[in-house]
């Protein structure tokens, strides 16, 4: 099972750690989604590799991965039947504007992520296997008469 990603958490961590949680938040982040988008033949890049890339490439970097990673919700969405409105274009325009423009795009990327969490779990527990209570019950009675034979 996936947990979701509490958004005031994260807010509040990025601040008392002066930005640095937000380097390993995101690089769970993009693992979780990973799980999520298993099976579309696609693999995230890994969140430092791309912060690295992103220095060298002026900055360019960055506003890609975030319309990769969205793009990759998305196009997922119909599979969990989640309702995603935006795709990665719309995240990676948010991204472009500096400081509001960007926090709107990542509380988005995490609203979106945990709705895919709710119906990722979803399926996890209904495709696990089932016991009967009656069977549960029965055979707890069966054991408990054969202690009480020995």
């Amino acid at each position: 099972m996936l947990k979701k990603k509490n958004i005031a958490l994260y807010i509040i961590l990025n601040i008392v750690t002066l930005g640095i949680y937000r380097f390993f938040f995101w690089y769970k982040w993009t693992k979780d989604v990973d799980k999520l988008c298993e099976g579309d033949d696609k693999e995230s890049a890994n969140y430092f590799l791309v912060l690295l890339l992103n220095v060298c490439s002026l900055g360019i970097n960055a506003p890609i991965w975030n319309y990769q990673m969205a793009e990759r919700l998305y196009q997922k969405a119909d599979d969990y039947g989640v309702e995603i409105k935006h795709g990665g274009l719309f995240i990676m325009i948010w991204k472009l504007i500096p400081f509001l423009g960007s926090f709107i795009a990542n509380m988005l990327k995490i609203v979106y992520f945990n709705k895919f969490v709710d119906a990722y779990n979803a399926q996890l527990v209904a495709e696990a296997p089932v016991v009967e209570e009656a069977e549960a019950v029965e055979e707890a009675t069966e054991d408990v008469v054969e202690v009480a034979a020995e």
